[in-house]
Parts: C-alpha cells; structure tokens; sequence
C-alpha cells in the first residue's frame, strides 16, 4: 500500500469514529441541531452575528 492510499484510508477510519462518537453521544441523549438551526448558526458566524 502506497502513503497515499494509507493516509486516505486513516482519514476514513478518523471520520468513522467521529462519526460513531456523534451516534453514541445522540444515542445518549446529548442535545441535537436540527440541519436548519445549524445552517443558521454557521451562517451568523460567517457574517459575524
């Protein structure tokens, strides 16, 4: 395996984890944005509101 194969393969087995963590952390009960309020949030960061 190439270092460019491998990389790309350890950043899909970070994001999995990520990714497992967020579904675990839900699945507990940590509190949730809906995809609406979390475009609205980014989009007042981005214009600094």
């Amino acid at each position: 395996m190439d270092i460019d194969a491998f990389e790309r393969r350890e950043q899909i087995l970070q994001l999995r984890a990520k990714v497992l963590q967020a579904e675990q952390e839900r699945i507990e009960g940590a509190d949730t944005l809906s995809v609406s309020d979390a475009r609205k949030s980014l989009w007042d960061r981005l214009n600094g509101i």
